[in-house]
């Protein structure tokens, strides 16, 4: 078996890549849209350029033949979290039980070693029918990766209830008389734009995070706007609501949701948080309100949004169940801690 590293300006070699994830992508959630070419391709392009926020070192196994059976996606942290790695690793449906995942998790420990990274965590994405049997989690404990946090993943139809909606929101708002719901699409507004920055770092803190050795990571405005960019580049739509405490002008809550130009049919939700000290005021559920009425005008293709919830963090799990989001399956989170 042969691994190389994979050079994200390499068309050919990027698409074989692909290939592989999204082929394991697939046998797991068949017929589901998933990740997407042109995305992963600016992203890992992004990745392996001069000064990036996250590296993306990427590996592609080949067998004899020089068939594409294994590949694996590193994110490494370059502003902080300095040993810290984000593993995805696949192996083609064809080419399972020949003992490709054990190389190139050797391989990726190996490379890890050299960047000095000692901590390196993997999520596993089981359906409804592999909740707690998947192989994903198998290979986990065979690799010696322990569980450090398990997630739960929630479909929610789009648009929601009309009905549903009103009803949340008139018994919301009198607990959020001293806030401003604000909305935006794409781009923070400039006069939010370091609050939005804080809430990033915030996110590395005040979120249930379970046995995941992630430490507080560092944001401000600029390295905000590079986010925006890089979801440009994907070529995404970003719907964002903010609640804005009145008396000190401050963004103190944010959600923001995720939307493919080219296949728009699901979205995803990315950040919703509030700040500890405003919390109590309903905020998360109308922020979220807000940004789901952007959402169903700007993209009316949009036919559910999915979401990821610590099965721990029972205050966000109840604002998506009372939007009517349903269980679709676990991400349990594994983590090992390499010799150095």
């Amino acid at each position: 078996m042969l691994i190389e590293q994979v050079d994200a300006h390499d068309e050919a070699v990027f698409v074989e890549w692909f290939g592989v994830m999204r082929a394991a992508e697939l046998a797991t959630r068949p017929g589901e849209p998933g990740i997407l070419l042109h995305e992963e391709l600016a992203l890992a392009r992004e990745g392996q350029a001069a000064d990036p926020d996250n590296r993306w070192l990427l590996l592609l196994a080949q067998d004899g033949d020089r068939c594409a059976v294994g590949a694996a996606k590193l994110s490494l942290p370059m502003r902080d979290n300095a040993h810290l790695a984000e593993l995805e690793l696949a192996v083609h449906p064809d080419a399972r039980r020949r003992g490709v995942g054990r190389s190139l998790a050797v391989e990726v420990e190996q490379r890890l070693r050299e960047q000095d990274r000692t901590t390196v965590m993997a999520y596993v994405d089981e359906p409804p029918a592999e909740q707690g049997c998947s192989a994903g989690r198998e290979f986990a404990a065979a690799t010696g990766y322990a569980l450090a946090q398990t997630e739960v993943c929630r479909d929610l139809d789009l648009p929601i209830d009309p009905v549903r909606g009103t009803e949340l929101e008139q018994r919301c708002a009198p607990y959020a008389v001293d806030y401003e719901i604000r909305t935006w699409r794409d781009g923070c507004p400039d006069d939010l734009i370091e609050d939005r920055a804080l809430l990033e770092q915030r996110m590395s803190t005040d979120v249930p995070l379970g046995k995941i050795d992630l430490h507080e990571q560092k944001w401000d405005g600029d390295r905000y706007r590079r986010v925006e960019r890089r979801n440009a580049g994907m070529g995404r739509m970003f719907f964002s609501a903010g609640a804005v405490h009145r008396a000190s002008g401050r963004l103190v809550a944010v959600t923001d949701m995720g939307v493919p130009r080219a296949e728009p049919e699901r979205g995803y939700q990315w950040v919703t948080i509030v700040l500890e000290e405003h919390r109590g005021h309903r905020l998360g559920t109308l922020v979220k309100l807000a940004a789901l009425e952007a959402l169903a005008a700007g993209s009316p293709r949009t036919k559910d949004i999915r979401t990821w919830n610590a099965e721990e963090n029972t205050p966000m799990i109840a604002v998506n169940e009372a939007l009517g989001a349903r269980t679709n399956g676990l991400a349990p989170c594994f983590q090992k801690l390499l010799d150095t």
